[in-house]
């Protein structure tokens, strides 16, 4: 029977030489907007600017917005545009990356930032004050996923259940059985689903138990995005084949350089969410920033066939960007 284990990427991120470039972001893809990637958008703008349009339409934030804060922000990208549109009274930047950390302070010199090297599940706890946005974009896949999990002693465990709870601790700091406990704690609080899920699965720990701290916060609203598990193309996109998103509900490995990250089953962040008095918006990241669908694109995603060098980008794109998607929440 296998045993349970945690997937972390932070010996990555605070080595060396952490790089974004190894996987293909939507954030970097869009850039400022003038890129090849961007002429898949109906309006090509920089993908910052898109999520500040989106907060100021779907969000209720105040006419003068106080303090945002983005987790993981890795070059600075999506705060640089997003700042030429929303104008907050304070900015702040959590990386557990120094060497990111570094790379958004020169992106981001002209703007007064308060940066910190800190990890979030240390940091969020400590964080007292208002604020009006957290952000996290393509971040919540490198959060610890518990992988592994045997229904057998998972079931155990639920008809055995711990007297003290240990989410309190690190997740870097629990044993393989805390971490099945942790899992049962989970399943059991918020009634997750897991009827759909082969025998040996993978649960997103590190994205519930953030979800969970943040109930606690008195942040009004955090926009979150990532790979998705169970996600639903919209229409015209959902008749297509060649992009459909596969049908796995279990949160899967994405194997990347020096380490690996998991999708995100967003049903289950949902589920934390309502029960926690979260109002919850989900929503496919094509709808957010209008990707444009013409005869080009009908062409390219019915014949698989890219006759320019642009065409391959495009599609590379659509393939890609299909299985992201998002959650406001607001409290």
């Amino acid at each position: 029977m296998p045993s349970p284990g945690l997937n972390l990427t932070s010996d990555y991120y605070t080595g060396a030489h952490p790089s974004l470039l190894w996987e293909m972001t939507i954030c970097q893809s869009l850039g400022d907007g003038t890129g090849t990637f961007a002429k898949a958008l109906e309006r090509p703008e920089a993908y910052g600017t898109l999520i500040a349009e989106f907060l100021s339409r779907e969000a209720s934030l105040p006419l003068k917005c106080g303090e945002i804060i983005e987790i993981g922000g890795g070059y600075g990208t999506l705060m640089a545009a997003l700042l030429k549109v929303l104008k907050p009274r304070q900015i702040t930047m959590v990386d557990i990356s120094p060497t990111l950390l570094q790379k958004q302070q020169k992106h981001l010199t002209q703007y007064p930032i308060s940066f910190h090297c800190e990890d979030i599940f240390s940091w969020l706890p400590t964080l007292k004050r208002p604020v009006d946005i957290l952000i996290l974009n393509e971040i919540i896949g490198d959060f610890p996923t518990i992988t592994e999990i045997s229904r057998g002693c998972l079931q155990a465990c639920l008809l055995k259940p711990q007297t003290e709870p240990k989410s309190a601790r690190l997740p870097s700091a629990l044993s393989n059985r805390e971490l099945l406990y942790e899992a049962a704690r989970l399943v059991s609080t918020y009634n997750l689903n897991l009827d759909d899920l082969p025998e040996t699965f993978n649960l997103n720990y590190g994205a519930l138990l953030f979800i969970e701290h943040l109930a606690k916060t008195k942040v009004a609203r955090a926009f979150i995005s990532e790979h998705g598990c169970d996600t639903i193309l919209p229409y015209p996109f959902s008749l297509y084949p060649l992009i459909q998103p596969a049908g796995n509900l279990n949160p899967r490995r994405i194997q990347l350089k020096d380490h690996n990250e998991y999708n995100i089953r967003f049903d289950h962040l949902k589920q934390v969410a309502t029960a926690l008095n979260f109002k919850v918006k989900r929503f496919h990241l094509m709808d957010l920033l209008k990707v444009r669908f013409d005869d080009e694109i009908n062409y390219l995603l019915t014949s698989k066939r890219a006759i320019n060098e642009e065409q391959e980008i495009l599609l590379e794109f659509y393939e890609h960007i299909a299985e992201y998607q998002g959650i406001l929440l607001e409290q």
